[in-house]
């Protein structure tokens, strides 16, 4: 019998030649939310947009900044938060939304795992477009740096290494997803997502160098706006994904036959 250190890496390497299954499926759960809809996820986009306008309104208005130049900056936070921390509150469910399939199908955990991460892209490059069609209108429109690409790489693993830490959890004990629910609302009001890190004064600026969502936030946000992140940022979304990594592995090993007795 495989140790359970061996038995977690066969898992994930399952799951990772489950590849073109869990891609499909994704992209087919994704437009079963939006049938019989004329814009499909655009919606999602279109809520981005109206939500960074009534934010970039309400910085502009009580710290004085320049709505023209608030706008994208809150637009494009609110667009990499939807990776970033969006993602922590849906993956409370990675289990619980595909208990039938787990109860009826052997799959490895990490195809769950995958298909949530896939999800969280296609919604992501979804509203991705709109946000360049928004600032090509505005005249804001900015050539996104080729960093882009590796960021929006390791925040899609961060992603899949968060969901096994938070799924995995939940699945057992239920009243994780709700505290994980207030735990998003706190983080996202503590990030700098809608609010510049710049307006806070230099004794409360620990708020954002000590947060690692911030650096998260950052280091997608600054390619999107035509800029290379900090080297600070790759070096604690680096750190944080090392980190995350050991958990996530180590629940992985202890838990992975348990789960689907939590259904």
């Amino acid at each position: 019998m495989p140790s359970p250190v061996m038995a977690a890496i066969k898992d994930v390497t399952d799951g990772v030649r489950l590849a073109p299954l869990w891609w499909r499926l994704g992209l087919d759960q994704t437009a079963s939310r939006f049938q019989r809809s004329v814009l499909g996820p655009f919606w999602m986009a279109c809520n981005l947009l109206v939500v960074a306008f009534a934010l970039a309104f309400l910085v502009s208005t009580l710290m004085g900044v320049d709505m023209s130049k608030s706008y994208p900056q809150v637009v494009a936070g609110l667009l990499a938060w939807s990776l970033v921390g969006t993602t922590i509150a849906e993956a409370q469910a990675i289990f619980l939304y595909n208990a039938g399939l787990m109860q009826s199908q052997r799959l490895p955990l990490s195809f769950y795992v995958f298909l949530h991460a896939q999800k969280a892209a296609t919604n992501f490059l979804t509203q991705m477009i709109a946000f360049w069609a928004v600032m090509l209108v505005l005249h804001k429109f900015v050539i996104p740096h080729w960093t882009l690409i590796p960021a929006f790489a390791l925040m899609l693993l961060i992603v899949c290494l968060q969901g096994f830490i938070i799924a995995i959890p939940s699945t057992r004990f239920r009243d994780v997803a709700y505290m994980m629910s207030y735990i998003v609302q706190l983080l996202f009001y503590v990030t700098p997502v809608f609010w510049m890190a710049d307006n806070i004064s230099a004794q409360r600026r620990w708020v954002v160098e000590l947060n690692p969502f911030a650096h998260q936030v950052d280091l997608l946000r600054a390619p999107l706006l035509g800029h290379a992140p900090a080297v600070n940022d790759w070096i604690w979304v680096l750190g944080t994904t090392g980190v995350l990594a050991l958990v996530a592995f180590a629940l992985l090993a202890m838990f992975r036959k348990r789960v689907v007795f939590w259904l």
